[in-house]
C-alpha cells in the first residue's frame, strides 16, 4: 500500500524539468482539463457581468 510504493521523484523531476514549449502549469496529466474548466468559468463570469452591465446601462429590468 503506502509503504511499498515506488519512489517516482526522480522521474517526475526529469519530466517537469525537461525543456519544452508548454508552460509548467499545464505539463501535468490532468492540468489541461483543470485549466480549461477554470478558464471557461472565468469566461462565463466575465460575459455574464458584461451582459448585466449593458442591461443596466440600457435600462432593462429583466
Amino acid at each position: 500500500m503506502l509503504i511499498n510504493r515506488p519512489n517516482n521523484v526522480l522521474a517526475n523531476q526529469r519530466y517537469f524539468q525537461a525543456p519544452s514549449q508548454a508552460p509548467l502549469w499545464i505539463k501535468g496529466k490532468r492540468d489541461k482539463l483543470i485549466v480549461t474548466i477554470v478558464f471557461a468559468g472565468l469566461g462565463v463570469g466575465v460575459i455574464g457581468s458584461l451582459t448585466g452591465a449593458v442591461k443596466m446601462v440600457i435600462g432593462k429590468k429583466d
